[in-house]
């Protein structure tokens, strides 16, 4: 599940201690059993991490460049 390129030595697995609510915990259970969870939460807080990263791009972009105008966004849309 993992979006990192595999290293030639596996990266070592660090324990924290989260709390959650009980109904997304049995939620994730019931879909990957209880040996999965751990590389749900992994798979997700690697998304939110990748997500956060893009955020600081982009915020240093603006403050370089200023923000997209309406126009410029307009025409990105209508190529995408």
């Amino acid at each position: 599940m993992s979006t990192h390129a595999v290293s030639p030595t596996p990266e070592r697995a660090g324990k924290r201690s989260v709390s959650l609510p009980q109904s997304l915990i049995k939620e994730i259970e019931a879909r990957t059993g209880r040996t999965g969870f751990s590389a749900v939460v992994s798979e997700a807080l690697e998304q939110w991490l990748a997500m956060a990263k893009l955020r600081e791009v982009i915020e240093a972009d603006e403050q370089e460049f200023g923000p997209v105008g309406a126009d410029a966004q307009r025409r990105a849309e209508d190529e995408w």
